[in-house]
């Protein structure tokens, strides 16, 4: 492979654009909710279906795609992303249908599963002889990018050309994105030996996953008890693919991933403590400038803007720090910093505009630090060979994460708050509350920031647990 240092950088341009596509459309759409429910005529909970269709295959498919990207080739299976996410996203306008838009939706997002496996683990082999950290910080600069962008340029698209034009935006940037990965990655091929696939075990853990983020997506929505057969069955599921999995010569997580490497385990925890305690934040906090505080939409996006510029701009700082001092300090002050911000959110009696704005510009600062230098911990304690499995897993952790910190602010928020209220402003539909909830709201505010604090410092306390160095 051609490792000057142009050639790199025009890869690592081409996998940051794939990785600023997942983030943008999944939270576009969840922006476009509403003139998706008026378009089609959509119940309650129909829409409230759509912004969780996209991340099921996110949190469902990674290690399988991980696995197949390390056996058939990365690039291969990356490009393959790209076409599946950009035929999705064009067709998914393409006709009137409810039921057709939410297939094209869970493609896009099957799409998007591809890339955040292979975007990381691309720059990761590209980059392993040097300046790592910095080439994966400018890759979660790439994700903080979309995430930021989405309620501006989304809204912005959905305001004068409706909510198709948030399809027909992300469907020719990742065309984009797929000729440049054949100009820049071409001739080239990262794969470790091949033959170790085995699509039994592959498929089994892949049913295991999709009912489990299933069940905790559209519990809340459609009553726990009534999916309870999702869970149980998901436990049959692990059940045989458990059995198959230890007397497989070719099993589908190799067990030296995990083996003695305590940098690998700590540092997929912590990602997993880090999205549980963080991914809501922006939701809650959306919320409670609309509703308690009377900020017009345009306003509260700028007074959220602190958090993921920060993170934009110390993402590449920090992975540079954890070239030159490793990764095991950086990432846990950061973890550090992000839940002294929710713990000050907590203690505060009221909370201002300007309050927020500090606050959360610190949590950007905490997770800045905290992304860059954690992954590379993951992707530098495994072998060459292995990054693609281990970037499925990092990805796993990251979106199940992601899931997990929705169901947990929902359901502690639904205690204080009718369900169906609640619901709904999470997914866009409701955006409105009457002053008679104003201080239900306010208590379960508190306690979603308290336990957000409390998953935080766990997690600077795993993160140091990693190799010295590391």
């Amino acid at each position: 492979m051609d490792g000057s240092p142009i050639n790199r950088r025009f890869i690592l341009l081409t996998t940051s654009i794939a990785a600023f596509l997942s983030p943008f459309l999944s939270s576009a759409i969840a922006f476009a909710v509403p003139k998706i429910g008026e378009s089609f005529r959509l119940s309650f909970y129909q829409g409230s279906v759509l912004p969780v269709i996209f991340l099921i295959p996110l949190a469902s498919f990674m290690i399988l795609f991980g696995r197949l990207s390390d056996d058939l080739g990365r690039v291969k299976i990356f490009s393959l992303g790209l076409l599946i996410f950009a035929v999705s996203a064009l067709l998914a306008p393409a006709i009137h249908s409810y039921l057709y838009l939410v297939v094209m939706i869970f493609f896009a997002g099957l799409g998007a599963a591809v890339l955040s496996t292979n975007s990381t683990a691309i720059v990761s082999y590209v980059y392993a002889s040097g300046g790592r950290g910095f080439a994966l910080g400018i890759n979660a600069m790439s994700v903080y990018l979309g995430l930021t962008l989405a309620p501006f340029l989304g809204g912005l698209l959905i305001e004068f050309n409706d909510w198709q034009s948030i399809f027909f935006f992300s469907g020719p940037l990742a065309i984009c994105a797929l000729l440049m990965s054949a100009a820049s990655m071409r001739g080239i091929e990262i794969r470790g030996p091949p033959g170790r696939t085995n699509l039994r075990q592959a498929s089994m853990f892949s049913l295991f996953i999709i009912l489990l983020t299933t069940y905790a997506a559209f519990g809340d929505i459609f009553g726990y008890m009534r999916l309870i057969y999702l869970p149980l069955l998901s436990l049959f599921v692990l059940f045989l693919f458990l059995h198959y999995e230890i007397r497989s010569e070719n099993p589908i997580i190799p067990a030296s991933v995990f083996r003695r490497n305590r940098t690998f385990v700590a540092s997929i925890a912590t990602a997993f403590l880090n999205y549980v305690s963080t991914f809501s934040i922006v939701f809650v906090f959306s919320i409670y400038l609309q509703v308690i505080l009377h900020v017009n939409p345009f306003v509260s996006g700028l007074i959220i803007l602190p958090e993921p510029v920060l993170m934009v701009l110390l993402s590449p700082v920090a992975g540079k720090l954890a070239d030159r001092m490793g990764s095991r300090l950086i990432a846990s002050s950061g973890m550090v910093i992000i839940g002294a911000s929710f713990l000050l959110l907590f203690l505060l009696v009221s909370v201002s505009r300007a309050d927020i704005m500090i606050l959360l510009g610190i949590l950007g600062v905490g997770f800045g630090l905290f992304s860059a230098p954690n992954t590379n911990s993951v992707m530098g304690s495994v072998r060459r060979e292995d990054s693609g499995i281990a970037s499925g897993i990092l990805g796993t952790m990251r979106f199940t994460g992601q899931m997990v910190s929705i169901v947990a602010a929902t359901l502690i928020l639904s205690l204080y708050m009718p369900r169906s209220l609640i619901i709904g402003m999470f997914s866009g539909s409701i955006v409105t509350i009457t002053p008679l909830f104003y201080n239900s709201f306010i208590s379960g505010f508190r306690v979603v920031m308290l336990i957000s604090s409390l998953l935080a410092f766990i997690g600077a306390v795993s993160s140091t647990m990693k190799n010295i160095g590391r």
